[in-house]
């Protein structure tokens, strides 16, 4: 018997930290199509500087672009809810800096 509460002792404090991290960090609302999209955007601007398709300029005005879109995730995650009218606006603007990319990548500019 001895043996038993020692071991149910030991498990009681091994999970300890554990439960105390669950309780003191907040939980962060998890947006991962919105990050997924960001990804994939920043890919292709990334492939269009790359090939040559995008010059410097552009790519950083895209790069402010998606800047923004990130500071909308950010201030809709800080209140701990991302509100569905919340998730529409960072989608609009994710298919304006979408639009931004394919028009920029195919305009014919050069490095």
């Amino acid at each position: 018997m001895s043996k038993f509460k020692t071991s149910i002792a030991a498990l009681v404090i091994a999970a300890l930290p554990a439960m105390a991290f669950a309780q003191a960090t907040p939980a962060t609302p998890a947006t991962p199509g919105i990050d997924k999209r960001q990804a994939e955007q920043q890919k292709r601007i990334d492939q269009g500087v790359k090939s040559g398709q995008l010059t410097g300029r552009e790519a950083a005005r895209l790069e402010k672009g998606q800047a923004k879109v990130q500071r909308m995730e950010d201030k809709a995650k800080a209140d701990g809810v991302v509100t569905a009218k919340e998730r529409k606006q960072i989608t609009h603007e994710q298919d304006k800096q979408s639009r931004r990319i394919a028009r920029e990548k195919h305009d014919r500019q050069r490095k």
